[in-house]
């Protein structure tokens, strides 16, 4: 049976406001997580799998773990897959609308995961909304937002390989006075000109996942210099600061003189499980462990060394979401220890909400990062249902 996990102070605010007969409004509902998030921050120390946001972010996501693993109890919600964590609104401002959409990579499963979602949420919402595939490959993307911008789309859901390669398209199609909405990465001029960013911090992924690892190494290896391999990607601007984020935390603990690491080798595993395995599989010198941007990458590197029985290294994912990597943590993976978990439905929850604003002629805040939780087999209950 899943733990239950909620903020009372926001759970009385907003069950007092849909009392009233109605969804609360996404103001009323941030107010009720302001006063939340304050009455925790003065009453209780922070727990281990508090969310970390952007300061720079104009507004957060509910600091609340949710479980998604559960489907909706709305009937035709439940038909198209959208779980029961995902807050649906009462509105028909989307019906009929063409939605232009596209995300960087589909080939990485939490990518794919989260186009599954925004195809359902557009359906559930009466909207045409078919979510292609950026390949991570810039001009691909702009190809693609040329193509929406002449097939007259009504909005854009862009999800940027890099900050900068599909600018102009994007500038074409605020220009065309067709809103943009950017999600998961950033567009550099995206404050300026997008109608709202729902994102997660890709730096404070690194450094949340830093703080784990830390800790880990600290009680499993205290007084080591350990060795770790990473695996990234060279690609995405998105996974790069999250290695800025970490080797800053790891630095800061080597400084502090209780924590001492070295980076054995580096490798490019282009967010593939297959060449994730295949640079472990080729690595002959000891090391210690693993760290991977995603998640791909992660369970490429569990494969190898499970076809070697390597059982003592232990791999760490800086962005899991779904039944795999929970599995893993839940039936106890002898190599898979931890992950940074980003709930690709709520991020489209979010998403969409940015879009119902837009329509209904209300006013988005530039910027919303989504809570963000390191998951291990303590606390894995508290994201899945395994019933």
């Amino acid at each position: 049976m899943k733990k239950i996990v909620a903020i009372a102070m926001a759970a009385v605010m907003v069950l007092s406001l849909a009392a009233c007969g109605s969804q609360p409004t996404a103001a009323e509902q941030q107010a009720a997580e302001n006063v939340a998030a304050e009455a925790v921050k003065e009453e209780a120390p922070a727990p281990e799998t508090e969310a970390v946001t952007s300061p720079q972010a104009e507004t957060a996501a509910a600091p609340e773990i949710v479980d998604s693993s559960v489907l909706s109890d709305d009937e035709r919600a439940a038909e198209l897959g959208i779980p029961g964590a995902v807050v649906l609104q009462d509105t028909d401002v989307l019906e009929g609308k063409k939605i232009g959409c596209s995300i960087c990579y589909k080939g990485d499963e939490w990518c794919a995961a989260l186009a599954k979602g925004l195809e359902a949420l557009g359906a559930y919402y009466g909207a045409d909304c078919a979510c292609e595939d950026g390949d991570l490959n810039d001009e691909t993307q702009t190809k693609q937002i040329e193509n929406m911008i002449a097939n007259n789309c009504d909005i854009l859901m862009i999800d940027p390989i890099t900050p900068d390669g599909s600018a102009e398209a994007l500038t074409k199609a605020v220009d065309a006075g067709i809103p943009v909405i950017i999600y998961d990465g950033y567009w550099t001029d995206g404050e300026e000109k997008a109608e709202t960013t729902v994102t997660w911090d890709q730096k404070s992924t690194g450094t949340i996942t830093g703080e784990y690892f830390v800790n880990y190494v600290k009680e499993h290896n205290p007084g080591q210099k350990v060795r770790v391999v990473e695996l990234t990607n060279a690609v995405s601007t998105h996974c790069q600061e999250r290695f800025v984020g970490l080797h800053e935390t790891l630095d800061a603990a080597v400084a502090a003189g209780d924590f001492d690491y070295e980076v054995l080798n580096k490798y490019d595993s282009q967010g593939n499980r297959e060449t994730a395995q295949n640079a472990i599989m080729a690595i002959v010198e000891p090391y210690d462990y693993i760290i991977s941007d995603v998640d791909n990458g992660a369970m490429g590197a569990c494969s190898a060394l499970q076809q070697v029985g390597n059982t003592d290294v232990k791999v760490f994912s800086m962005g899991a979401y779904g039944a795999e990597p929970f599995g893993a943590l839940h039936d106890g993976d002898p190599n898979y220890t931890a992950c940074l978990n980003v709930d690709a439905w709520v991020l489209a929850q979010f998403i969409y909400e940015g879009a119902i604003n837009y329509f209904s002629g209300k006013e988005n805040v530039p910027t919303t990062n989504i809570a963000l939780y390191m998951v291990d087999a303590d606390n894995v209950e508290d994201f899945w249902s395994f019933d």
